[in-house]
């Protein structure tokens, strides 16, 4: 007994509702889906991948972005400091000239005191030390910084004296380098640098002379250096800067005790020429700007320099606006940049999503169009199982004699089981080919998954349409880095294609896997209808279809073509009208 077969047949209109139902849940976005799975599902690689992603999208950003904002900051940074560096010279520079002219006008003033006093017509011939004591006295209501007073004949021996040394009447200084000075020039004056002496202590002399009846009559007073300093402190601490006085030889005439000691050698020598300006001197690594101006009236040079400068750095005098301003900004960039980095990844993810969806449902519409030929490879394994089943009632039944021994329906259950695994096998291939999965590179080699395709998926297609396969592989062939899923689903759109170019007529077709260079290529020949050049240019675009309404959905070839990209590879394509197309899949083999 033979049961009805016809209850195992697929009914096309179940199958064709099925399909769209399956495309219509694939191409759902995913806030409408009941099923609300991890992102990761519908996205082709992993999840590392995006993270090296987000990371390059920030290195590259901050290249194009923050590093420009940075060079122009240092930039303006270093423009400042160099305007700023000029600024303070010219005005450590101003503020040296006023100095000395105020200590010129100090010292013209001590030396006219001196001046007007020896050559006051009332001057006394015969001088007393009470008589000095009075001028002394005198002097020092005009200034404090006068110490004492002495008259001097020109053989050099201090005759009268009025001060608290009293120990220096009658000394000789015949032999002092300033007293030789005087009298050895024209000028009737000189002011000496400032030195120990006698007495031990430092000092500095104003001494002038007057020609009497051939001979000179000299007065001399010395002055404490810390009284001048007195009068400059004032102008000092008002501009932050720091007063010191050196000589020729570069000897300390007047300091701050913070800069150095009085007398020692100064670690800054200005220059004769010019007599005024700023320089710039390193001191122990540090750069130090300062001003400096030289005396009309003594061989000192007044130098000045801030108290705050050592150690300031490349950032000092740089306006604090403008670094908390350029801070800001490098922060709010930074922030802004890594919110752009996620955003742009973000986007990529959703484009490969949308792509993935898209090869998702490319690969659902071809099996659409494999689902008459799998019905029929599915149905006639069901069939034999029927029939064998039906058959082994009968022979069990009582109806037809005695009933059949157990080891007699061995046979036909061996029949049965046979056909079970080969339903198993169809159902497996096609859900291995519809399942989703993630980019996968491995080693392949390329023929196999082609025959995998043709046997596996179009073998009865092929032969139900008379379609004669021609294969011409090279033996030599090496294994290729891809994804199997993806290049079969590549193969299977372009041998869909190339048998709706047949129009359901027996053809040809070729297929040839052969090595070029660095890469392997897979070119499929088919002797169909062939394509215009208007249509060879719109081929890849999404939706795009030469097929009739129903036919086909204008994704096969544009997904296909985004697949051998990712997988590194290319697509070039041939075609003649009404001679034939070839499509040759190039992919590189390292």
């Amino acid at each position: 007994m033979i049961h009805e077969t016809g209850r195992f047949l697929w009914d096309e209109r179940l199958l064709t509702r099925a399909e769209n139902r399956f495309r219509t849940k694939a191409l759902m976005p995913k806030a409408t889906r009941k099923d609300r799975s991890s992102l990761a599902e519908f996205l082709p690689l992993g999840e590392g991948h995006y993270r090296d992603l987000k990371r390059r999208q920030i290195f590259r950003l901050l290249i194009t972005y923050l590093v420009p904002l940075l060079v122009l900051i240092i930039y303006f940074t270093f423009q400042y400091s160099q305007l700023a560096s000029e600024g303070r010279r010219t005005h450590l520079t101003e503020v040296a000239e006023n100095q000395a002219n105020t200590l010129n006008l100090f010292l013209s003033e001590r030396l006219a005191n001196l001046r007007n006093l020896i050559n006051n017509p009332v001057f006394p011939e015969h001088l007393t030390s009470e008589i000095l004591d009075y001028y002394l006295e005198d002097l020092t209501r005009v200034s404090a910084a006068f110490v004492d007073l002495g008259f001097f004949d020109e053989s050099g021996v201090q005759a009268f004296y009025s001060g608290p040394f009293h120990a220096l009447v009658n000394r000789e200084y015949g032999n002092e380098a300033w007293f030789k000075k005087l009298i050895g020039q024209e000028e009737d004056f000189v002011i000496t640098d400032i030195y120990l002496g006698f007495r031990q202590e430092p000092h500095f002399t104003i001494a002038v002379k007057k020609p009497i009846e051939g001979k000179y009559s000299i007065l001399r007073a010395t002055l404490a250096p810390q009284k001048i300093y007195d009068y400059m402190r004032s102008p000092e601490e008002a501009t932050e800067v720091s007063v010191s006085i050196v000589n020729r030889d570069g000897y300390y005439q007047l300091v701050t005790p913070h800069i150095g000691t009085l007398l020692d050698t100064s670690s800054i020598v200005p220059p004769l020429e010019p007599r005024y300006g700023a320089q710039e001197v390193r001191l122990g690594g540090a750069a130090l700007d300062y001003g400096y101006s030289w005396l009309r009236l003594a061989d000192w040079a007044l130098i000045v320099q801030r108290v705050d400068q050592p150690g300031m750095g490349l950032l000092w005098g740089v306006n604090r606006s403008f670094l908390v301003l350029s801070s800001s900004l490098i922060i709010l960039f930074a922030v802004a940049i890594y919110f752009r980095a996620g955003k742009l990844v973000e986007l990529e993810m959703k484009a490969d999503r949308t792509k993935a969806q898209l090869e998702h449902a490319s690969k659902l519409a071809s099996v659409g169009e494999l689902a008459a030929g799998i019905a029929h490879e599915i149905n006639n394994p069901l069939a034999i199982i029927n029939e064998e089943a039906g058959l082994m009632k009968d022979l069990m039944s009582s109806e037809f004699g005695e009933p059949s021994p157990p080891e007699e329906l061995v046979t036909h259950l061996d029949v049965i089981e046979h056909a079970v695994f080969r339903c198993r096998d169809i159902t497996h291939k096609l859900l291995g080919f519809v399942r989703k999965s993630h980019v996968e590179l491995r080693p392949h080699n390329v023929a196999e998954l082609v025959d995998g395709v043709i046997d596996g998926l179009l073998g009865r297609e092929f032969a139900v349409s008379d379609i004669e396969i021609v294969r011409r592989y090279d033996p030599r062939l090496p294994d290729v880095p891809t994804d199997a899923n993806q290049l079969e689903q590549v193969l299977l759109n372009i041998f869909n294609n190339a048998v709706d170019a047949l129009e359901g007529r027996p053809g040809r077709i070729e297929i040839t896997v052969s090595r070029r260079g660095k890469s392997v290529a897979i070119a499929i020949t088919d002797n169909g209808k062939g394509m215009t050049q208007e249509q060879l240019g719109k081929m890849f675009l999404p939706f795009y279809t030469t097929k009739d309404v129903g036919r086909g959905t204008g994704l096969g070839l544009s997904v296909s073509h985004g697949i051998v990209e990712d997988l590194g590879g290319e697509i070039e394509v041939e075609s003649q009208l009404n001679q034939g197309s070839t499509f040759t899949i190039v992919l590189p083999i390292l």
